[in-house]
């Protein structure tokens, strides 16, 4: 049982490590936001101040290595999620930027 994020309804598990670190995707009030899990510290949203501060949101933590390094999937925090306009001069369907990777790194704060 990993558990879900605050607000969430579920959760899904995408890759787990040999240090059992579990990454995955789970819902939140605002959307899908990528996780982490430990068996120390349970279940934790990968996003931060720092990533809200770069205008990213993390939706998806597809990979971890031995390293503890994260594989996610996010997009611009200023962009919608699931929205489409029509332009009335050529009809041609405007979406949003497909979403983007990024590796995480952890670092040790001494």
């Amino acid at each position: 049982e990993l558990g879900i994020l605050p607000g969430g309804n579920s959760s899904r598990a995408m890759d787990i490590n040999d240090r059992g670190e579990v990454v995955g995707s789970s819902s939140t009030y605002s959307g899908e936001h990528a996780f982490i899990y430990t068996k120390q510290m349970g279940i934790k949203d990968l996003n931060s101040a720092d990533s809200a501060g770069c205008g990213l949101i993390f939706i998806e933590a597809h990979a971890i290595n031995a390293r503890g390094q994260v594989l996610v999937a996010g997009r611009s925090a200023h962009s919608p999620a699931m929205s489409n306009t029509t332009s009335s001069e050529d009809n041609e369907i405007c979406a949003p930027a497909p979403p983007s990777n990024f590796l995480l790194t952890p670092v040790t704060i001494h």
